[in-house]
């Protein structure tokens, strides 16, 4: 009997044959019904990601044919089932609300289940799937059919990345006119996106991209107008809010880090009443308003145009003792929250001494603190004393996290180099400028590299400052790299050496 398969004539004319001899589409056309073609070797039992990851283009692509006006669409658009997206979605409710506190998990699952033919949706919750997984440097395993096999037919779970769900989230996008149909999940959208892409120092113009494509959403959208909150439900006044305080807070970090010019006013604040979770978001209050404590002037002066505005000592004095103020952090709040709130801090009062320093304010002798060559001293104590405590939490945070402490680095040693020697050495009993500095390094360099050119230009002031030729140029994740910074230090004076072990067994606590 012959095995049932297409004949030789059917499977050249690519048709359906019944695997009879003669078949029945032989005997219509008088032809030979043979098997004499040589059976191809059939694909590995379990899917590859390859070819899964193929399937999933072809039939978005496929889709893509379609119509594209409105964002509904026949058939579920979901490629990622809902267990998966369920389990990232719980991820960021543990580990992220307080950075983003604007999404509820339960919340968009429920609005995936009753509207699970609406393409904005699904591709908001994988960006937002996608911005997590990048955050956490995690990918999450798919327990399902999907495998994948190597040469040794060992089976390994296929892992779904953050550029997996991005890629869905942006093929979802273009199979409707999401510009003509601008949603509060339209300027979400374009935000996790941009936190996404905002990660990679080599995509930073398309991180540049996205938030700008998410401010101008909200402003369609009449987000920076009070007005226009009187007119939603309280759930949505409240992600209103936050949401544009976090386009806000983006932008002006921003416009510091590449000049980019900034459009965004502050309007009312974000209240903690009728929230799941008011500690939570009263951290993230706490963040904005150290955003909000320098005027537009402030960040204007680090664009292009900052020549056309003027700064006075009695402007960035004010600033200043604004933001040296304690802050008022729950207890509650959690780790990765409160060290963006403490390394903001601190940052922000580093940048107010720079502008000082650049416009002449900053003079020998003078009485105000925070007008002193040493003021920088005083800020990385602060930071110091409040970010080590919390340097894991370090490690989740993208390069924005990294340049913050970077710029306070930064400003010790500047502020040292621009001192005379004497000034700045220590006795046995003080940790003083240069152990200070020496702190700060250690916790730069143990935050993973984003940007490869922020510890160079460390290195150099440090060899400096320290006279030492065998400080690392490039430092590696292990510690390797720290060993040898102890050493270039501890070399420089041989009377350093108690200060620098009092140092690692927590005499910082004391500042």
């Amino acid at each position: 009997m012959p095995p049932k398969r297409a004949c030789d004539c059917c499977n050249i004319r690519k048709v359906r044959c019944n695997g009879h001899q003669p078949c029945e589409r032989c005997l219509k056309y008088d032809l030979d019904c043979t098997f004499l073609r040589k059976q191809r070797k059939s694909g590995p039992t379990h899917l590859r990601r390859s070819s899964l990851l193929k399937i999933w283009a072809h039939q978005m692509s496929a889709a893509g044919d379609g119509n594209t006006d409105t964002p509904s669409i026949s058939v579920s658009p979901s490629r990622i089932s809902r267990s998966l997206l369920r389990k990232v979605l719980l991820l960021y409710q543990e580990k992220l609300y307080g950075i983003w506190p604007m999404l509820a998990a339960d919340d968009l699952l429920h609005q995936l289940d009753t509207e699970s033919e609406n393409r904005e949706t699904y591709a908001l919750i994988t960006a937002l799937c996608g911005a997590t997984l990048s955050h956490l440097n995690l990918a999450i395993p798919d327990g399902d059919e999907a495998m994948d096999s190597d040469q040794n037919n060992r089976r390994t779970p296929l892992l779904l990345t953050a550029e997996l769900f991005i890629q869905e989230s942006k093929d979802a996008r273009a199979r409707f006119d999401y510009m003509e149909h601008v949603s509060l999940n339209s300027v979400l959208t374009s935000y996790f996106l941009h936190i996404f892409y905002g990660r990679q120092l080599s995509r930073s113009k398309t991180a540049a991209f996205y938030i700008r494509e998410a401010i101008t959403f909200a402003n369609l959208l009449g987000m920076h107008i009070e007005e226009t909150y009187m007119q939603q439900r309280i759930k949505e006044r409240q992600i209103m809010r936050k949401l544009y305080f976090l386009l806000f807070m983006t932008e002006r970090y921003l416009c510091i880090r590449d000049g980019l010019p900034t459009v965004l006013e502050p309007i009312n604040l974000p209240t903690t009443e009728n929230e799941n979770n008011p500690d939570l978001v009263s951290g993230f209050v706490n963040l904005v308003t150290l955003f909000s404590t320098p005027d537009n002037d402030f960040f204007t002066k680090w664009t292009a145009q900052g020549s056309h505005v003027s700064l006075s000592t009695k402007q960035l004095l004010l600033i200043q003792r604004e933001l040296q103020l304690p802050l008022d952090i729950p207890d509650c709040v959690n780790d990765i929250q409160k060290v963006d709130i403490v390394a903001t801090q601190h940052w922000l009062r580093s940048l107010a001494w720079k502008l000082s320093i650049q416009l002449g304010y900053v003079l020998p002798g003078t009485g105000r603190q925070e007008m002193s060559v040493a003021y920088p001293v005083k800020i990385a104590q602060d930071a110091l004393r409040s970010l080590l405590p919390l340097s894991t939490a370090l490690q989740v945070h993208g390069p924005g996290m990294e340049t913050k402490v970077y710029e306070i680095t930064s400003a010790v040693a500047d502020s040292i180099l621009c001192q005379p020697v004497e000034e700045y050495q220590s006795s046995a009993l003080v940790v003083g400028p240069r152990e200070t500095l020496k702190g700060l390094a250690d916790l730069l360099f143990s935050i993973p590299v984003m940007n490869s050119e922020l510890r160079p230009l460390v290195c150099q002031k440090l060899e400096r400052i320290f006279s030492a030729s065998s400080i690392p140029l490039v430092l590696g994740d292990d510690d390797s790299g720290m060993d040898e910074l102890d050493t270039a230090i501890i070399n420089q004076d041989d009377n350093d050496l108690d200060l620098l072990q009092l140092d690692h067994f927590g005499l910082l606590d004391f500042f």
